[in-house]
């Protein structure tokens, strides 16, 4: 099976996890706020970056069989 797999152009390797919700223009948004707010910061200022967590929450990626030269790509539940 496995060289029929091979011979018809696929081959096993790893899906791509891509963002389930990326909104370019609020990233962009996001970017020109973080900017502004580098260059209005006293000099002892300090910017902290937060972020939630939920341990196996989005899905666990494992092998497959996938076109050669395809990425299969695969959207977690959240950000």
């Amino acid at each position: 099976m496995t060289a029929l797999l091979h011979r018809l152009g696929f081959v096993y390797k790893k899906p791509k996890r891509v963002p389930g919700k990326a909104d370019p223009k609020a990233q962009e948004a996001l970017l020109a706020e973080y900017e502004t707010l580098k260059q209005d910061k006293e000099e002892n200022d300090v910017i902290c970056f937060m972020d939630a967590v939920r341990p196996q929450h989005n899905p666990v990626l494992g092998y497959g069989w996938i076109k050669r030269g395809e990425d299969h790509q695969v959207k977690p539940n959240t950000g």
